[in-house]
């Protein structure tokens, strides 16, 4: 059996506790010498009474380091203690207890104790020196505040008992990945808002397209009614009711376009003022009913209209209110400048219409008209400063303030000089409805230029949120995946170290890294582990060959062993043989001379042992042989001794045995024989025995040869008389 060594690797790093293991592998060390010297009793109590006492101390030492780390498995550890303390009384116990095996129970109690001390070396002691370095660090940092980064190491290991590796390099990756994304998706709100924003200006502009619609419809449907009522009712009549019908047709599908608009904002803005616009349409239905009974006046068509026109162009004029943004607000603000200005140039047409009945020789003369073209000029100016310079250009000399007001001027004269009421009514109607279907051509081209601009604005807008998802997820993808590499990187290679560790921990030195191909820390880490496997390949050459050498030490002494029993036996039946016999009876009556203890033999003889090889031959003679000495052997005590010192003659040593005692055993053995039936061969056997009994007399004897010759006087008398009797002298 290998003696156990102490090795720096079994160090716990504390110096008391390794001190107390290499004490306890020095006790085990005299153990092991104590049985290979074969010492007494009194020497192999005192070992084992010095290793519970050592353990004991030991234990109390270690337990109280542990409270003082506040160790989590102390409980466990307490329990193992207890254990093997108790375990120590009943391993001496086994020591001294069967003296037929003593030398397999003494290997097996010196095995068990190196096994335990190496379990608790490197298992539940090195269980806990992770422990110790943490209460050692956390000391260390108490002591000295301005260390090194202390409260990132601090925290670096409390996030390493939180989170597995890992997990720390998944966060380490993806926590940048994620304040891009974090960022990315501000980009994108502010631009969907912006798109929304889009999106609500692309509804303003159909409500504003509709309004004109509307508006330019009922604008001129006033310049007919107000025709229509300056001639009495006679001209404009049929004009009347296909505008009429066209006007209806546009609110219709407005009114409908409205509910089927999908931008609430723009809906519940618009139909705030509905009410009032469904009140001034149901009052432009009475009017028109009353225009037809010819029951109003030019003044009451004339304000019913532009009440409706108003309400209509206030509903457009709100719009700019709705959060937009400032540059389409001001777009917004220049194409209502122009719906106002054609509102006033179709006012000043009604008022026209009326004027030529009058004679005024200027057309400025009329207070409503001088007030209009102020309001014209305002929405000019308005226009000015909202409009862009597309829309400016679209305007164009339609916008000339000056060149307007001369215009209208120059157009009224030469209208007036026409003799016929009717005929300048028709002249002026025509003309100024040329004008006002110029400016509606004017505002179509603004809402379509303006509704075009939007559209492309809001499909770069919504490419650009495209692009901005998608650069998104193909840097989530990237980043996803870069962080599953850098993890299969890291993590692959440290588990597969572990697992590496894991089998040489179980023997298997077979494991070896074929190829070495980074040159980081992990790289260090699988030369290293390379570099142990090989050493351990050593120790295990090693041990091997002192192992072979120890078996080969072992078998030699075996067959010396052997050898040695064989001359102290007898080969045939395996019972002391003659030599050994003197020797042992000799020690015998030296013990027996020193303490005075009783001691008798018995000589027995087989009788008719001589037919017996006559008979059946010499082979079967030796089976019967071999079968009386079994016999006697499983009769007798263990402290017994059984010789064969003849070809049939027997004798037995029986220690602190009086002659009386001897006899009855005698007696019983006897009768043991005389029962024997021995099946050789198909052959059943009988035998008898014949026994001489004596005590021996150290007054009466001299040496071991007299005491033998004294029993075998006794196996003579018994033979004579008959045989198969017990004779005591």
């Amino acid at each position: 059996m290998a003696e156990l060594v102490w090795d720096e690797g079994m160090s716990v790093g504390i110096d008391s506790l390794d001190n107390d293991h290499k004490k306890l592998i020095a006790i085990l060390a005299q153990l092991m010498s104590a049985k290979n010297e074969k010492l007494g009793q009194d020497d192999i109590d005192v070992i084992f009474e010095r290793l519970e006492g050592y353990c004991q101390s030991h234990f109390a030492r270690e337990e109280a380091f542990l409270t003082k780390i506040d160790y989590k498995e102390l409980d466990a550890h307490k329990l193992s203690h207890q254990a093997f303390i108790k375990k120590i009384p009943q391993l001496k116990e086994q020591w001294f207890a069967k003296v037929t095996e003593s030398e397999a129970v003494k290997d097996k109690i010196i095995l068990f104790l190196q096994q335990w001390l190496i379990k608790h070396i490197l298992e539940e002691d090195l269980d806990y020196v992770p422990a110790i370095h943490c209460f050692q660090e956390f000391s260390r940092y108490q002591k000295d505040k301005k260390a090194k980064h202390p409260w990132l190491r601090f925290f670096s290991v409390k996030l390493s008992h939180c989170l597995i590796l890992s997990h720390r390099v998944l966060i380490t990756t993806l926590l940048p990945v994620a304040t891009v994304l974090l960022l990315c998706s501000f980009i994108l709100q502010d631009n969907y808002q912006r798109y929304d924003n889009i999106s609500k200006v692309l509804g303003l502009n159909a409500v504003i397209e509709q309004v004109n619609g509307i508006s330019h419809s009922l604008q001129a449907e006033r310049g007919l009614s107000t025709g229509y009522t300056s001639s009495n009712y006679r001209r404009f009549a049929e004009q009347l009711r296909q505008r009429r019908k066209n006007t209806d047709a546009k609110i219709q599908y407005f009114l409908w376009l409205l509910d089927q608009s999908a931008n609430q904002e723009v809906k519940i803005s618009v139909r705030r003022y509905m009410t009032n616009f469904q009140e001034v349409v149901a009052n432009l239905s009475r009017h028109r009913m009353h225009l037809d009974q010819k029951i109003v006046s030019f003044e009451e068509t004339y304000h019913a209209y532009t009440q409706l026109i108003g309400q209509l162009l206030s509903v457009s004029d709100h719009l700019v209110h709705i959060e937009i943004g400032s540059s389409h607000a001001n777009d917004i603000s220049a194409i209502n400048a122009i719906l106002r200005y054609k509102e006033f140039m179709g006012q000043i047409r009604a008022i026209g219409m009326k004027m030529d009945e009058s004679h005024q020789e200027n057309i400025y003369e009329n207070v409503g008209v001088s007030l209009l073209v102020g309001k014209q000029l305002n929405t000019l100016r308005i226009f000015e400063n909202s409009a862009n310079a597309a829309q400016k250009a679209i305007c164009g000399s339609y916008c000339d303030a000056i060149a307007q007001r001369q215009y209208l001027e120059s157009f009224y004269l030469e209208t007036m000089q026409f003799n016929d009421k009717s005929v300048r009514a028709a002249r002026w109607f025509k003309v100024m409805s040329t004008k006002v279907d110029n400016l509606n051509s004017v505002v179509e081209r603004l809402i379509s230029e303006f509704d075009e601009q939007i559209y492309i604005e809001s499909q770069q807008l919504k490419k650009e949120g495209y692009l901005i998802i998608l650069a998104m997820l193909i840097f989530l993808l990237a980043a996803i995946f870069f962080a599953l590499v850098l993890n299969y990187s890291i993590i692959s290679p440290v588990r597969k170290l572990t697992y590496a560790l894991n089998d040489m921990s179980e023997g298997q030195n077979n494991i070896h890294f074929n190829h070495i191909d980074s040159k980081d820390e992990i790289g260090s880490m699988q030369l290293a582990f390379e570099k142990l496997r090989r050493k351990l390949l050593q120790g295990d050459v090693y041990k091997a060959t002192v192992s072979q050498q120890q078996k080969e030490i072992k078998y030699r002494k075996s067959q010396q062993d052997h050898f040695q029993q064989l001359a102290l036996t007898d080969a045939l039946t395996g019972a002391v043989n003659r030599h050994h016999f003197n020797e042992v009876l000799d020690q015998e009556i030296a013990h027996v001379n020193s303490h005075g203890s009783p001691l008798s033999i018995m000589l027995l003889d087989i009788d008719h042992f001589k037919s017996v090889n006559d008979r059946y031959g010499h082979g079967v003679g030796d089976e019967v042989l071999v079968m009386f000495y079994q016999t006697c052997v499983e009769a007798v005590r263990s402290s017994d001794v059984v010789a064969r010192i003849g070809g049939e003659e027997f004798v037995i040593i029986m220690p602190n045995t009086q002659l009386v005692n001897a006899q009855k055993f005698a007696e019983r053995l006897r009768q043991k024989i005389a029962k024997l039936e021995i099946n050789i061969a198909n052959k059943q056997i009988s035998v008898t025995v014949s026994i001489g009994v004596s005590q021996w007399q150290s007054e009466y004897f001299t040496n071991a040869e007299t005491f033998v010759a004294h029993a075998d006087k006794s196996l003579y008398q018994a033979k004579n008389s008959g045989r198969n009797k017990v004779v005591a002298a």
